[in-house]
């Protein structure tokens, strides 16, 4: 009867686990973490993004089809003939609950002249870039300059880039932070462009079926960043004239230069959060 305790109790020990081992055990459980949650909490955040962006899409163009309804022109016919007060018409009157901002487009003028925004608006690969007056540099104008900024009921940011449209242009532009002035606020990210189109809808930018979207606003001032096309849309270069047509993937929910791929996990996925 000894010897059988004994023996079972002998057994009871060789089945328990060392400290060494739970270590061990514990170590590969966080190294697995470490590696995998990173991505877990991008992909949330890529999906909440993804929610908003549809959502100020659907938003956009109700109040596109709305105005047409009640002005039997289009906001890009209304664009063409007067434009002075086009955008707060629209936030006021078609955004019920939008707050103003701002009561300009680029805020105010740092110690060199150079316009500074309203907060900080990065690249999608998250370089910082600059607002100086001049418009015709890859990385030196605000897109969207040319009205106050807007807070909507849903929490997004909306600055209209209101020049006249021309007869054969697309437009208004539109600059969308999807989510407000919450982070990331990276083109491509949570920060989009659209445009109003003449048969009273709102199409993201990079849409092939735009109109002269080089020429999209009055006179080509800020036409290199209406762009067409996946090379204008990437995640690896420090110019914002490359992040500019990124609206059309997103919406399309696919990777610009991937087949196979989508927009909002692999494409994103790509890019840290720094």
């Amino acid at each position: 009867m000894v010897k059988l305790k004994s023996m079972s109790f002998q057994n009871k020990q060789e089945q328990a686990f060392t400290l060494a081992e739970v270590l061990i055990t514990l170590g590969i459980i966080g190294v697995v973490a470490a590696l995998t949650l990173p991505s877990l909490i991008n992909r949330t955040k890529n999906r909440e993004l993804h929610t908003a962006f549809l959502k100020t899409y659907s938003e956009l163009n109700q109040v596109a089809q709305k105005y047409y309804a009640d002005n039997e022109i289009s906001v890009t016919e209304a664009n063409i003939d007067s434009h002075s007060n086009l955008s707060s018409q629209i936030m006021t009157e078609y955004y019920k609950g939008a707050t103003k901002l701002t009561n300009g487009g680029m805020g105010t003028k740092d110690e060199e002249g150079n316009y500074k925004a309203f907060y900080s608006i990065r690249t999608l690969n998250g370089h910082k870039y600059s607002g100086g007056e001049n418009s015709q540099g890859s990385n030196s104008s605000f897109i969207c300059d040319n009205s106050p900024f807007y807070l909507t009921a849903s929490g997004a940011v909306i600055i209209f880039n209101d020049n006249a449209t021309g007869e054969d242009q697309t437009g208004p532009v539109v600059c969308v932070d999807v989510n407000g002035q919450k982070a990331p606020n990276r083109y491509g990210m949570d920060y989009f462009l659209f445009a109003f189109t003449k048969d009273g809808k709102v199409v993201p930018m990079g849409d092939t079926n735009q109109t002269s979207i080089g020429t999209v606003a009055a006179n080509g001032s800020a036409g290199n960043f209406f762009k067409i096309g996946s090379h204008n849309c990437l995640n690896n270069v420090d110019d914002i004239s490359k992040n500019t047509s990124c609206a059309y993937y997103a919406l399309s929910n696919t990777h610009p230069n991937k087949t196979g791929k989508d927009y909002w996990n692999d494409f994103l996925g790509e890019v840290s959060f720094r």
